[in-house]
């Protein structure tokens, strides 16, 4: 007889944990934990790849600097470029630029040594310019292209219309300018077929000359006479000495190109070019459209000299319109470099200018570098022909220095240099990518980079590697304009479809950019 009633109870306990030990553990009472979901991870995208060597060029008034907004064509013998590029890879055939400044790179495996740019904008006579890119290997390359405003002095233009139909008029179409020295004239015919680059007859009501021309024993000649007149000379030059453009449009925006008849065109050539009367002159027309020179085989005839013993009249006749030059043959320096040396290192940032008084060279090039003297390579200068050398900077209009050399074969440029008194400061900006979606940071590698003050120039900044940008040489006090276009996985930082614009004080550090779409992925979980 069991007197422990505890002893009782716990025996009972125990058997029915022994008994449930030997039965099956399959009671469907296991605990399920929740389901956990993956972590979403941020992944930044890359930083874009370094750019290239860069083509920065500005187009700019030939007497302010200021810059002018331009359409500009690009073509190579003669066709559209195919070996341009933009930051991305796009290909450049042309750009129309509110601010004068556009840049381009080289193709991957393109292999040209320059680039034929027809540049046109309201108000300026149009100009071809030849960009030399054979300093590319070298790293970025800057351009200047001033063109000529038809305002200037030793320039004239002159517009006429006429009616029309059946593609040509009963009477005769004139039109033409007298300005002094510069003046040109055109006469059509009455009864000429007028016909498009094709040979069709235009389908307009009325035609609108235009007839520009400009006085060869100044600065103007050059200033209106396209480039490229002697590329691949090497001994002999062809050099201007009297010059005309002569457009034709009808009222439906068609250019006239050929003429069923030939036509009649004057012009002026100065006293002092050493011409006669009764002199037959070479005559190179260039296609205003596509940059290309060709030698005509009609000649310019010189006539009588005018009363004031100022110039010659000349004309020549020919089926087609474009830009007229005629030439005379002169022989080349046999060093087609030209150098100017200064009386003190200058500053990077200025830009140097030679104008040569036989037109077969203009041009204008930054300093990239403090510099005590400038080379300009492939300078195709007649012996015996003199040149006027500036250094300006371009963000304030100040000459620092102007020197004329009267035989620049036989002589270097020897500039004396006037500083102007302003303190230069450099700033560096900082470009990155925030990921919208977190606070990752893409490093703002492979972007293109420009600063400007008001309406001046654009400079390319150098690019350090990290992200980050040098401006160098700005002026302290003045407040500038960053154009940055971003490239590769930050493209879509640009403004648009081209670039972003930042207010930049001189001598201050900034840091630029925005939010980009990042994309996202799920982690492993645990």
């Amino acid at each position: 007889m069991f007197t422990n009633k505890k002893t009782l109870l716990a025996m009972s306990v125990a058997s029915v944990f022994a008994l449930s030990g030997c039965s099956s553990d399959d009671d469907k009472n296991e605990v399920v934990p929740d389901p956990v979901d993956p972590p979403v991870v941020v992944v930044p995208p890359e930083a874009p790849a370094e750019l290239g060597a860069v083509v920065n060029a500005n187009i700019v008034d030939n007497a302010s600097f200021d810059v002018v907004p331009s359409t500009v064509m690009f073509y190579e013998n003669g066709v559209a470029s195919t070996s341009l590029v933009d930051e991305n890879g796009n290909a450049v055939t042309s750009v129309t630029t509110e601010d004068g400044n556009f840049s381009f790179l080289l193709k991957d495996g393109a292999d040209i040594d320059s680039v034929t740019a027809v540049v046109m904008a309201d108000g300026y006579v149009q100009k071809t310019f030849s960009i030399d890119l054979a300093e590319l290997s070298e790293g970025d390359v800057e351009v200047v292209l001033p063109l000529l405003s038809e305002e200037s002095d030793g320039v004239a233009v002159e517009e006429a219309s006429s009616n029309v139909s059946g593609g040509s008029s009963a009477d005769a179409i004139t039109g033409g300018v007298a300005n002094g020295k510069a003046t040109a004239a055109v006469t059509v015919p009455g009864g000429t077929l007028l016909q498009d680059a094709n040979g069709d007859l235009i389908t307009g009501d009325s035609v609108t000359l235009k007839v520009t021309a400009a006085d060869t024993s100044s600065e103007a000649g050059a200033a209106v006479t396209p480039e490229g007149l002697n590329a691949g000379s090497t001994t002999t030059l062809s050099t201007p000495v009297g010059v005309a453009s002569v457009e034709m449009v009808d009222s439906n925006g068609t250019k006239v190109k050929k003429f069923s008849q030939p036509i009649t065109v004057s012009m002026a050539i100065p006293a002092d070019k050493g011409v006669s009367t009764g002199d037959m002159l070479t005559l190179v027309s260039q296609n205003e459209d596509t940059g290309v020179w060709t030698t005509e085989t009609q000649q310019v005839e010189v006539k009588d000299l005018i009363a004031d013993g100022s110039f010659y009249n000349a004309s020549f006749e020919t089926d087609h319109l474009t830009f007229y030059a005629a030439t005379v043959s002169s022989s080349a320096c046999t060093d087609n470099s030209v150098t100017i040396n200064f009386s003190e290192t200058l500053p990077a940032g200025l830009h140097v200018i030679i104008a040569s008084d036989s037109f077969n060279l203009v041009r204008a090039r930054l300093l990239t570098e403090d510099s005590d003297s400038y080379t300009f390579s492939n300078a195709r200068v007649a012996e015996g022909e003199g040149a006027t050398f500036y250094v300006v900077n371009s963000a304030t209009g100040f000459e620092w220095s102007s020197v004329r050399v009267e035989d620049v074969c036989a002589n270097d440029a020897n500039a004396t240099i006037t500083p102007e008194e302003v303190t230069f400061v450099n700033s560096t900006v900082t470009l990155q990518g925030t990921c919208d979606n977190s606070e990752d940071v893409v490093v703002g590698t492979g972007a293109n980079v420009r600063y400007s003050v008001g309406n001046k120039p654009s400079k390319k900044a150098t690019s350090n590697g990290d992200g980050t940008y040098s401006l160098s040489n700005l002026i302290e006090g003045q407040n500038y304009e960053v154009k940055v276009t971003y490239s590769g996985t930050l493209s879509s930082l640009n403004a648009g479809a081209d670039f972003q614009k930042y207010d930049l004080a001189a001598g201050e550090d900034e840091t630029f950019g925005g939010e980009i779409s990042c994309p996202t992925t799920t982690g492993s979980g645990s």
